[in-house]
């Protein structure tokens, strides 16, 4: 049953002033289809800079670079794929990319005018803002490594994927901001008059849709990668048992013990007490990895607010 509080906070909020541009669009892949280039975050500029003028630079520094930004990521690992190039193989890393397909050259120039363009204007402050999706994305890389590490050798997801799980699966949080404003303000709205609601629940009521189903249209769009639209499409859902269902069982669970610190959007997500057990996880052990996240946090709230100046 829908809380009391947000049934009153959509009824007091339902007046003229915020009926104009609340409704999302009527075919919102059709909208995002339209979208022909979303430049990255700031900061890679200077770091690709940095990197030119280097003459020890290679492929490995300059994929590390690159995967620093989730949407700089998406579009080079996008254009390895694209028919023009003619790989028949799957590009699932930046560093494939480079060596495979594109060279090192090439790629740098790419990964530079792409830096240099506007970043996508979404609001930075709040529980969906870019300095909590940055925050999100870096936590949530450690930690899945970290679980990884842990889990059977037989189950384990590759370091590469696991990477672009954990930088990428909330895709559609910036995405939202950037192109539907008014939405993201009103989503924004209700997560802050309703703090003890899971995120996932509100968006749905809200709009009828999610970030998992924008960012998941957007990865279609962009012809990426099954595994990487398999993850931003069910990484709230574990349930799923699709080819990915390991690494999307994995990022959910990373998920869950992130939103125990106040980080991301699983903050009051219920995690089905199974979860762990599926995964060959000790939750204890868990535990203990989630209290060194703790640590480290510090530390990453601080790269997350570099990466959003």
């Amino acid at each position: 049953m829908m809380e009391s509080n947000l049934i009153n906070w959509t009824l007091d909020n339902i007046g003229s002033r915020q009926r104009n541009g609340l409704t999302p669009p009527r075919d919102m892949r059709e909208t995002i289809a339209q979208i022909k280039a979303l430049p990255p975050l700031p900061g890679s500029a200077l770091r690709i800079l940095n990197l030119i003028a280097d003459p020890s630079a290679d492929a490995r520094r300059l994929a590390d670079i690159i995967e620093l930004d989730p949407l700089l990521t998406a579009q080079i690992t996008r254009w390895a794929s694209s028919a023009l190039y003619g790989y028949r193989g799957q590009i699932t890393t930046v560093h494939d990319a480079i060596t495979r397909v594109l060279g090192f050259d090439f790629v740098l120039d790419l990964a530079l005018g792409l830096a240099v363009l506007a970043p996508l204007k979404s609001p930075k402050e709040g529980q969906i803002g870019t300095r909590m999706f940055w925050t999100h994305a870096l936590a949530s890389t450690r930690m899945m490594a970290q679980l990884a590490a842990v889990m059977p050798a037989a189950g384990r997801p590759e370091p590469q994927a696991l990477f672009l799980a954990g930088l990428m699966h909330n895709i559609g949080f910036p995405l939202l901001g950037h192109r539907f404003p008014d939405e993201f303000s009103y989503l924004s709205g209700l997560i802050k008059a309703n703090p003890t609601l899971a995120i996932f629940n509100l968006e749905t009521f809200a709009f009828g849709l999610n970030h998992a189903e924008i960012g998941a249209w957007l990865m279609n769009v962009w012809s990426m990668p099954r595994m990487i639209t398999d993850i931003v499409y069910h990484h709230h859902n574990p349930c799923y048992r699709g080819e990915n269902h390991q690494l999307n069982l994995l990022t959910f669970y990373s998920d869950c013990l992130l939103g125990r610190l106040g980080i991301g959007d699983a903050v009051n997500q219920v995690c089905p007490e199974e979860v762990p057990a599926l995964l060959g996880l000790d939750e204890a052990v868990c535990l203990q990895i989630l209290d060194s996240q703790n640590e480290e946090l510090a530390k990453i709230l601080a790269t997350a607010e570099q990466l959003t100046d």
